[in-house]
Parts: structure tokens; C-alpha cells; sequence
């Protein structure tokens, strides 16, 4: 990133903004993501209020991929020559970032895109995004552009007739656009959306398909809640053979995936071996929609735990563990750090010191970001139990707010080494005591230090 002097495209009056000239891949995945989505180097005008995209000369790059795309922006004034002496210093960055073993032939033909549509539609077209699926997003994009200025009747005739352009696509198009519009907390922008959004789900077959299959998910969250402790694999299958319909049928396995274990079917199967034949086909209908909904969705957590391995190689390959996870931190989640646990396992199974190392660098620095400070405190007060003169002083250092805090939070976390340390086994018990004990130390030290500043 760079910042630059440039000159407002609506007003002409200088301006400073922050820009990207390199978009390399594999240095940083997230500015990919942003280009795709039309949000690279844009810029505003303090004095016009002027908002777009400032025109630079790119370079795009996936080494992966072996793709090399230069786009200079169109500009009378200025030569072929000074146009590609402009791109030079970035096209040698790209070359420097890379090992000499990466630095093949592709590098020395980069292919010129002539406009930033074209640039991206070729980025689309390297991920196997063909220019059909291109051009129906866009004509979805259209259509929706379109609704956003319409309302009442006008609203509804649009959206009936271009019912059979609507699908699950197109709303997913709309969520996007939603979610970044409720964000921005324009009021009005936000009651627009919630009209367009209201005709939809109201008029389109798709809309109405979508809202029954949230009706369903909700009477299905209801009966779960009311099963409460009584919620086992037995009465979760009563729940399934008594579902009023399949979408309910599918609503359950959506949201209780995991309890449907080989158990879970054999149980089911011996349930339809014993049913009357009148009952028989509709169980195993409901069977047959279960297996096909539970691979759905495995399908796509082995996708997505695919994709988070390839953020993982990504980031622990970089130069710096820390700038490479800042670059992906948007992609970092729950699944993300059991991808990363269960690769450190296999580094382990699989001798791969150096990768394990690598891994658990950042697993380490992932906990440390996300660690709140109060459990941060209560570690460094836990380890210094033994040494009363080091706790006293790391005591003196803490203000009032800090130690009702740390307190607030002991209270919770020894509550719960009680309850684990009843049910472990003996040798873990022992541990889970030791831990216990040093950490009602700290509570009770700092119950007395609160007492004490309260009293004055």
C-alpha cells in the first residue's frame, strides 16, 4: 500500500489516498477478494464529496496459477513507453517477492488488460468462472439495481415478471448487498431493502419456497428446545419419524447433524423394518432425504476445511506469521482453529517438525490476539503462586477496575475446574486440583486487596 498526491476525477483539487499497485496472491489473498468485489483504491473527495475508483497502473499476480496481468488506466497524455516504464517498478516487486526456483517464463510475457472489467473477468475465468456465469450475475446485479429504485405496484410488476430470473443465486446476490447496506446505517436505505426484500419473499416461487423453509427451521428450533435434557438420539429419531413433512424432516438434520451417527441410522433402519407397510414408504423417504442432506452438508464442511487448510499453508509459508494472518484475519473462525489443531496433529503423527513448528507458531499467535486480557493477568498471577514477594508486587500493580474484573472472571473459571475436577480420572484430578488450589489463591488475594481499597 501507498499513499499518493492525486487529483480528484469530478473537482481537479489535490487529494491524498491510499492505494494498491501489486496485488499478489499469494502475499496476500485479501486484496483478490477486494478487486473481485470492486473496492480497490477507492477514494473520496473532502471537498466534492467525489467517491470511486482512482485510476493506477495494476499488476496482478497468482503465482499458483501462473497469471500476470498488467491494466494501465487509458490517458492521452502519455506514451506506450511511459505507460510501461509506469508498470516496471511493480512487475520487478512481484519478480524480487518471489524464490529463484518461482521465477518462470510466464513472468516475462504479463498479458495487458485494457480495462479493470476485463482484468477481473479474467481473474474469474482463471478460477473456473465461465463468462455465462459472469454475465448472469451481472444481469442479476441489473435486475436488483433496478428494484432498489422502484416501489408499490411498479415494485411488483417488475419482480413477477422476472420471477423466473430469481433463484437462490440472485438472493444470495441480495443478502450480500443487504448485509453492507444495514452496516452502513443509512435508515432509508435500510427501509428500502426491507420492502424489496418483503415483495420477494412474497412474490417469487423461490421467495416462498425460502420463507417456508424458515418457518420450518423455526417450529424445528422449538421442538428441540422443548425436548431440553430429555434430547438423545432416541428422541431426536421420534422427532424425525413424527415430522409433519419433509421440509421439517430437513430443517431437524440441518440443525442436528452431528447426533446422526451410524447409530442413529441403524436405529432408524431397524424402526422402518418393523413399521406397517402403510408407514413403511414415508419413513423411508424420510430416511433417504436425511442421507442426502447429512453428505450435503459433510460435502461442504470437507470444502470448507479445505479452503481454511489453504489460508493455514498460506499464512505459516509467509515471511512473517503475524502480517500473513493480518492479511486473512476476516477468514479466521471456529473451523479455521480446528483445521489448524487437527493439522498440528498430523504434523506431529507425521514427524513434520518444521511444519509443526510453523503450525503451532500460529496457533500461539491466533491465542494471543484473542485472549482477553483479564485471563492474560490471571495466567501471570497463577504462575507466580509460588512466589509470595512477585504476586504481592504483581498485586500492587493492578488498578480497582482490573481486579474486579480479574475477579468476575475467577469466579467463573473455578467453578468450572470444581465441576472437572469431580468427574476426571485420578492423575488428571491431581493436576486439575493443583490448578484449582493456586487459583482460589489468586481470588482470595485479590477478594482481600478490593475489600481493602473499598474500605479506603
Amino acid at each position: 500500500m501507498a499513499r499518493i498526491q492525486t487529483s480528484c476525477p469530478n473537482c481537479g483539487q489535490p487529494m491524498v489516498a491510499e492505494i494498491f499497485q501489486v496485488i499478489d496472491v499469494n502475499k496476500n489473498h485479501q486484496l483478490k477478494e477486494i478487486l473481485l468485489a470492486g473496492g480497490l483504491n477507492f477514494a473520496q473527495c473532502q471537498l466534492c464529496g467525489f467517491q470511486g475508483q482512482l485510476p493506477v497502473p495494476l499488476v496482478y499476480h497468482d503465482k499458483e496459477k501462473e497469471l500476470l496481468f498488467t491494466f494501465s488506466p487509458p490517458d492521452t497524455n502519455k506514451t506506450m513507453e511511459e505507460k510501461e516504464a509506469a508498470l516496471a517498478p511493480l512487475l520487478k516487486q512481484v519478480i524480487d517477492n518471489l524464490e529463484a526456483q518461482d521465477r518462470k517464463g510466464y513472468l516475462f510475457q504479463p498479458q495487458a488488460m485494457l480495462t479493470m472489467n476485463n482484468l477481473v473477468k479474467n481473474v474469474l475465468l482463471a478460477d473456473g468462472i465461465t463468462e455465462e456465469m459472469i454475465q448472469d450475475q451481472q444481469d442479476k446485479m441489473k435486475l436488483l439495481d433496478t428494484m432498489f429504485n422502484l416501489d408499490g405496484e411498479q415494485l411488483k410488476k417488475v419482480v413477477l415478471e422476472n420471477n423466473d430470473k430469481i433463484d437462490r443465486d440472485f438472493f444470495a446476490i441480495f443478502a450480500e448487498i443487504a448485509q453492507r447496506i444495514i452496516a452502513s446505517q443509512d435508515e432509508k436505505s435500510i427501509e428500502k431493502i426491507k420492502a424489496v426484500q418483503d415483495m420477494l419473499m412474497a412474490e417469487t416461487a423461490i421467495g416462498k419456497e425460502i420463507l417456508a423453509e424458515s418457518k420450518e427451521i423455526k417450529a424445528a428450533q422449538k421442538s428441540l428446545e422443548a425436548l431440553g435434557e430429555n434430547l438423545t438420539k432416541g428422541s431426536l429419531l421420534e422427532l424425525i419419524i413424527s415430522a409433519p413433512n419433509l421440509e421439517r424432516v430437513k430443517a431437524l438434520t440441518g440443525l442436528v447433524r452431528p447426533a446422526m451417527d451410524y447409530e442413529f441410522f441403524q436405529n432408524f433402519t431397524e424402526k422402518i423394518e418393523s413399521a406397517d407397510e402403510s408407514q413403511r414408504k414415508e419413513l423411508v423417504e424420510k430416511r433417504n432425504l436425511m442421507l442426502k442432506v447429512t453428505q450435503e452438508i459433510d460435502d461442504q464442511l470437507q470444502q470448507r476445511v479445505a479452503a481454511a487448510i489453504e489460508v493455514i499453508d498460506r499464512i505459516i509459508e509467509s515471511e512473517s506469521v503475524e502480517e500473513g494472518l493480518m492479511q486473512n484475519i476476516g477468514l479466521v473462525d471456529q473451523l479455521f482453529v480446528q483445521a489448524l489443531s487437527s493439522e498440528i496433529n498430523k504434523a506431529e503423527e507425521g514427524k513434520n517438525e518444521d511444519r509443526k513448528t510453523k503450525l503451532i507458531e500460529l496457533f500461539q499467535v491466533i491465542q494471543e490476539m484473542t485472549t482477553p486480557p483479564e485471563l492474560k493477568k490471571v495466567e501471570e498471577l497463577v504462575a507466580l503462586t509460588e512466589d509470595s514477594s512477585k504476586l504481592d508486587a504483581a498485586f500492587d500493580e493492578l488498578d480497582e477496575e482490573m481486579i474486579e474484573k480479574i475477579i468476575t472472571y475467577l469466579t467463573s473459571i473455578i467453578s468450572s475446574y470444581e465441576e472437572q475436577a469431580g468427574v476426571e480420572e485420578a492423575e488428571n484430578a491431581d493436576q486439575l486440583n493443583e490448578t484449582l488450589e493456586k487459583l482460589k489463591i489468586v481470588f482470595n488475594e485479590l477478594l482481600r486487596k478490593s475489600m481493602k481499597n473499598k474500605m479506603g
